[in-house]
């Protein structure tokens, strides 16, 4: 048993990254970040992953490699579908060609599932009902019940980032492209999320009234989570979590409006310690 290893792999919307891990699930090692902006094609891309993959697979005894990749897919065939977040992946059957070049098992899930996997194996008390969202590109769900990814009759559950309100979506209001968007028209000028975040450390009103005003659109956004599926307990990791501290009072305050649950049932809302290693975790946890 010692000497298996899994290897998980993180495919988001921006970067994609890869981790070694022991058969306790411990992490062994871990690759760089790369930036999918840098690779023009699908072909180059799934090379580069390849390449990354094939970097942790030296020397070890590879049981298996599970990805972590936003949906909607169709995981039991091991197909992305067409998502909106990895557009140089769409419609792309990843797990046949990793598959075919690697020679060892290979499982794909949704990020925000597997995020939710990991964060649950983690929990030194393990709750019944656990929900994960990711906040990134766009704004992933993923529910882990008694231990269990609750994936649906159909295998995909939990897209509700991509529900309607408001003649858009979810991921319109709790996004990258919301804050660049909100910054445009307080500042005049686009800033990414670090530098919104970076001047909200600086004491800027205008950057913290960015923040409150994401803290609320995720509020309504859980209320309804929340209401739908009463969880014990909801993790928030992704790139976009760093800045937890300057939404999280308008989130919880927005969210005591909307449901009587959190209040009553005292609903642990938390950022993630893990942040993307959580995904890596619950990739591996596939097998």
């Amino acid at each position: 048993m010692e000497n298996k290893y899994y290897i998980g792999v993180d495919i988001g919307g921006t970067t994609f990254c890869s981790g070694l891990f022991d058969y306790k699930r411990n992490l062994i090692i871990k690759s760089n970040k790369e930036s999918i902006v840098n690779y023009k094609n699908q072909k180059l891309l799934i090379k580069a992953i390849l390449n990354q993959i094939n970097f942790l697979l030296k020397d070890y005894n590879i049981i298996g490699i599970g990805i972590s990749c936003p949906g909607p897919l169709d995981s039991k065939n091991g197909k992305i579908l067409n998502t909106p977040n990895l557009t140089l992946l769409q419609n792309c059957n990843l797990i046949n060609i990793l598959e075919s070049n690697l020679n060892v098992p290979c499982k794909i899930e949704n990020d925000a599932n597997l995020f939710s996997l990991g964060e649950y194996y983690t929990l030194k008390y393990k709750e019944e009902v656990t929900v994960g969202v990711t906040l990134g590109t766009g704004i992933g769900f993923g529910i882990v019940i008694n231990g269990k990814l609750f994936t649906g009759g159909n295998g995909m559950a939990a897209e509700y980032g991509i529900s309607p309100i408001n003649n858009t979506n979810w991921e319109s209001y709790n996004s990258i492209r919301w804050l660049e968007e909100a910054a445009i028209e307080k500042f005049s000028i686009r800033h990414t999320p670090k530098e919104i975040f970076k001047l909200a450390q600086n004491n800027s009103k205008k950057a913290i009234h960015i923040w409150e005003e994401f803290g609320h659109n995720l509020g309504i956004c859980l209320s309804h989570i929340i209401n739908m599926i009463d969880p014990n307990n909801i993790s928030i990791g992704g790139g976009l979590s760093h800045a937890f501290k300057f939404f999280n009072n308008k989130m919880i305050e927005t969210i005591e409006i909307h449901s009587p649950s959190y209040k009553e049932n005292n609903i642990k809302i938390y950022e993630s310690k893990l942040k993307e290693d959580a995904a890596l975790l619950g990739a591996t946890l596939l097998f």
